[in-house]
């Protein structure tokens, strides 16, 4: 057992470095107030409203991003991960184009200055019922070349920030919340292990595979979800 607890460990804290990244304050994401949000952070959004006439849902991020000490060089990327979408649609406009997705998966947008000091991201949610959308950002500095066509080589790596969408009392949990803190990160890992260790068959929301049983295969499941 105490072989199987050193091996589990040793996984946790080697996920550690990986997650751990430096961003340059070149951009930032910004609130509803203008306040530069920490990297990293998690923005949890519960308020619906009507959005055209026919009564359509939508629920708002209210993020922005902000120029900090960007040029006009510069050519910025959102990279976007949605990690759990239980219903509806995701839309994120950035700069000025519009994607939409009806799926969880790895995401990008097209390369696009930024129009003034400020934009809204326009960054929302439709929920066709109550439920839970998660998503990542990551935002990409970027030059654009002079030649023509014009190329997009990395500058440096932005913030990154995550929007929780919630709808309604939603019995959803967090896909990797294993200690129910509304995030995923390493104490879910370890919370896994614990699991295992004691053999606590109780705690139900460590079987993140939902294969019937806690093991090691959950231990990778949140992992994977981390890494993404």
């Amino acid at each position: 057992m105490k072989r199987l607890f050193s091996f589990l460990f040793g996984i946790s804290m080697a996920v550690l470095p990986t997650l751990a990244q430096d961003s340059d304050m070149i951009f930032a994401f910004v609130n509803e107030n203008g306040d530069i949000l920490e990297d990293g952070a998690t923005v949890v959004r519960n308020h619906v409203e009507a959005y055209d006439e026919d009564g359509t849902e939508v629920i708002y991020s209210g993020v922005s991003v902000k120029n900090i000490s960007g040029t006009a060089s510069d050519y910025l990327k959102v990279i976007y991960v949605i990690e759990q979408m239980d219903n509806g649609t995701f839309q994120i406009c950035f700069p000025m184009t519009c994607n939409m997705k009806t799926e969880e998966g790895y995401f990008e947008t097209a390369p696009g200055q930024l129009m003034g000091d400020l934009q809204d991201l326009q960054t929302e949610w439709f929920p066709t019922e109550d439920g839970t959308c998660i998503v990542t950002l990551f935002i990409e500095v970027l030059t654009k070349t002079p030649t023509f066509p014009p190329n997009y080589i990395h500058k440096a790596d932005g913030p990154t920030l995550t929007l929780q969408f919630v709808k309604g009392g939603s019995s959803n949990p967090i896909k990797g919340d294993v200690n129910g803190d509304k995030e995923v990160n390493i104490a879910d890992v370890n919370e896994v292990i614990e699991a295992i260790i004691k053999a606590d068959a109780t705690n139900t929301a460590a079987d993140v595979t939902e294969d019937g049983e806690v093991n090691i295969a959950d231990v990778n499941a949140v992992i994977d979800i981390l890494l993404k």
